[in-house]
């Protein structure tokens, strides 16, 4: 009887051991955000041309629209 009660104490202690040195670990920092990627004038000159060659307007007019006929 006496074994068991020895296995379990250790037992017992073994896991508020590991719950004590778990508990006080230090927090491990998240890595640094990378740089950001941006446009280069390529990408920049490809948009443009994209909206040229659809024939859509590079940016918004201020014209009205013409009303539909109904």
């Amino acid at each position: 009887m006496r074994w068991l009660l020895a296995t379990v104490a250790g037992a017992v202690i073994g896991v508020s051991a590991f719950a004590v040195a778990t508990a006080n670990a230090e927090p491990t920092q998240p890595p640094a955000p990378g740089p950001t990627t941006t446009s280069t004038s390529d990408d920049l000159a490809d948009m443009v041309m994209d909206v040229v060659q659809q024939g859509g307007p590079a940016a918004p007019t201020t014209s009205p629209v013409p009303a539909s006929p109904h």
